[in-house]
């Protein structure tokens, strides 16, 4: 794989007609303002047609092979000279639109405003990691086949507990086979797992064929066959020949081999931040952990009194109200029936009415637009993904043929593909006490490197209301959201904190 991955700002796909041929293609729908379509038509070659009708808000492209898109970009895998034409298509325009993964993060190709790579600007460009996803190569349409082959990392804590096998490598095409013998996805590490002692013969198969084959020994023996040569060249190949043998024999030693990395230490010890002498004031933290020390640890109560709710199933409905109509130049009256705002952005919308009203106002939040919730006895309020979001939420949607009526919930990314890897927000749609705290710990232990136990389940709950890591979201409509900070540092200094305060302790079964 090249190792530069663009990703570059689409509004997704859209059937339109050609203009030239008159007929009905799919093509990407980009904006005008940003140098997305340049860039594309550059590297893409005569593998782009622009299809854009006449007189149309938006440039469409028709592109031809495979197309790897993930939360709304484009996901090419580049080389140097493929990232240099992208660089000189950029810089004609005031805002490039494609952004490149480098040193762990995104950065926005320069442009017409700003001569070198910059970091987006507040919720402009993608928040997501693209190391485990497969990109598309412009010049052959095909995504990345990951030549290095698939190994095995064995991860044991001690020689009496069964191992973890990490498969590394283009596991990509072999993903059926791999969930068939019984391995796991990990969505924190983007790679497969397998617990036991000896891997599967499937997947041990799968390892042993991208192994390099050995390569026999070659005796090699210099003669010099130069007919076309004259005499006098001849001998001077010869004797050079024959001067590289003499020091091969000569006995000098070879250079010496790169001193090998060190391993990293099976078991990390992570030290809790001291506490200040008594007196000293204490941080948001260190406060949390107190106050979570003095409380008894059960369960907190709901934050508002809400109706019973009853599973059916494995399915568990949530709370829902009218809270007014939603307005934004459609046709048809679209009801809301829930919300919730974090920020200034809209994390969760409930909606129904007409389909075209429906799709109209999902349309206008994919796109970054504005939506207004009117209610009958107070103040509008508006609905956004945010200035430059786009293609942020996941739609379940349910249609009721017979009524003419659509049902739609719109849930932020940010909500379903939670960013362990780094400062980020997610939320939990709260419908039981037991399923929040479930739900919180869960993401905890997928965000910190260190173990979390069940038991610590309602400090964790206590400290990270105390400390406004877990705290209510703005929402209406009765539904019952919380936010949930993904501070990988603050959650391991209430973690390692509690353990030195004695606020909660390891289970014997981990002594």
């Amino acid at each position: 794989m090249s190792g530069l991955i663009l990703a570059v700002d689409t509004y997704g796909a859209q059937r339109v007609t050609d203009p030239r041929t008159r007929q009905v293609v799919s093509a990407y729908k980009l904006g005008y303002s940003s140098a997305v379509t340049a860039i594309l038509l550059a590297l893409y070659g005569s593998r782009a047609r622009e299809v854009s009708p006449k007189g149309a808000s938006y440039r469409y492209l028709q592109l031809d092979g495979e197309v790897s898109v993930r939360h709304g970009y484009l996901l090419l895998a580049l080389t140097p000279d493929e990232l240099a034409k992208a660089e000189r298509a950029a810089r004609d325009y005031p805002r490039a639109g494609a952004y490149l993964w480098r040193e762990g993060r995104w950065w926005e190709l320069p442009n017409s405003r700003t001569a070198a790579y910059a970091e987006p600007i507040g919720s402009a460009g993608p928040r997501f990691d693209p190391t485990g996803f497969r990109p598309v190569s412009p010049s052959s349409g095909e995504r990345e086949s990951g030549a290095e082959g698939i190994t095995a990392e064995r991860s044991q804590r001690s020689p009496g507990e069964t191992p973890w096998w990490w498969l590394k490598g283009d596991t990509y095409p072999h993903r059926d086979l791999l969930k068939q013998q019984g391995a796991r996805f990990s969505g924190k590490r983007r790679q497969w797992y397998w617990v036991g002692w000896e891997l599967p013969p499937a997947i041990q198969a799968l390892i042993d064929a991208a192994k390099p084959q050995p390569v026999p020994d070659i005796q090699v023996t210099h003669q010099v066959v130069a007919p076309e040569m004259s005499p006098e060249l001849a001998a001077m190949v010869e004797q050079a020949l024959a001067e590289d043998d003499a020091q091969e024999q000569s006995g000098l030693p070879p250079e010496p081999a790169p001193d090998p990395e060190p391993e990293a230490p099976a078991i990390r010890i992570s030290r809790p931040t001291p506490f200040p002498a008594e007196g000293e004031p204490l941080d948001a933290i260190q406060t949390a952990i107190r106050e979570a020390k003095g409380a008894s640890l059960a369960p907190l109560m709901p934050t508002r009194a809400a109706a019973p709710i009853r599973p059916t199933g494995r399915a568990v409905p949530i709370a829902q109200a009218y809270c007014g109509e939603l307005t934004g130049s459609i046709t048809g009256q679209v009801y809301c029936y829930g919300f919730a705002i974090h920020d200034g952005v809209c994390v969760y919308v409930n909606m129904g009415g007409p389909r075209s009203g429906v799709e109209a106002i999902r349309a206008k939040l994919s796109k970054g637009e504005i939506v207004t919730v009117v209610p009958e006895d107070a103040p509008a309020v508006e609905l956004t993904a945010g200035e430059g979001s786009t293609g942020m939420y996941h739609a379940y949607l349910q249609t009721i043929p017979e009524a003419r009526f659509t049902s739609l919930i719109l849930l932020h990314d940010w909500a379903v593909h939670p960013n362990y890897g780094g400062a980020a927000t997610t939320f939990i749609l709260r419908t039981s006490e037991e399923q929040a705290q479930a739900k919180l710990r869960h993401h905890v232990a997928q965000l910190v490197n260190v173990p979390v136990f069940d038991a610590w389940t309602p400090f964790l709950w206590q400290a990270g209301h105390a400390a406004m890591l877990v705290r209510p979201t703005r929402s209406a409509g009765g539904i019952d959201l919380l936010t949930v900070v993904l501070d990988a540092t603050a959650w391991t200094r209430l973690i390692t904190g509690g353990l030195e305060q004695r606020a909660v302790r390891l289970p014997a079964s981990a002594v």
